[in-house]
């Protein structure tokens, strides 16, 4: 089964694929790994070596630093060094990135909870603010 779409007057025929292919295509697709252009040794890296290896690799490939003729190179370098600590630093982008990137595994150990009670969580909380702004409108208008 074949997918047709058009984007910018070109046709893109997609085939779908399951998810743990999709996942195990991106892992293959080139995407950057984010712990190894911060140069950690393993996923279970803290806080503390994450921001310890950003500020070394960071001051290493600073745009301002390097010179002209690297400055391209040492610019894109500098900018993955800067998504993969941001990414890597915040506990909630983390434990998407390692689904995402199929360390399932530690994603299920690091909280203990799957991708999906995190989706639940949000809802739940998106569904809250729903009901106190109809209670606010309805305290409002009456």
């Amino acid at each position: 089964m074949e997918i047709s779409m058009q984007m910018n007057n070109k046709v893109f025929k997609l085939k779908p694929i399951s998810c743990q292919a999709a996942v195990l295509a991106a892992m293959h697709s080139g995407k950057p790994n984010f712990y190894q252009s911060l140069s950690l040794s393993s996923q279970n890296a803290g806080f503390d070596e994450i921001k310890k290896s950003y500020k070394i690799m960071a001051l290493q490939y600073h745009p301002d630093v390097c010179t002209f003729l690297t400055k391209e190179e040492s610019t894109r370098r500098f900018i993955e060094l800067r998504t993969a600590y941001e990414t890597l630093s915040d506990p909630n982008s983390r434990e998407i990135y390692d689904y995402e990137l199929g360390f399932e595994d530690l994603y299920e150990s690091r909280k203990g909870c799957n991708y999906r009670r995190v989706w639940e969580k949000q809802i739940i909380g998106l569904k809250k603010r729903s009901a106190e702004r109809m209670e606010n409108r309805k305290w409002r208008s009456g």
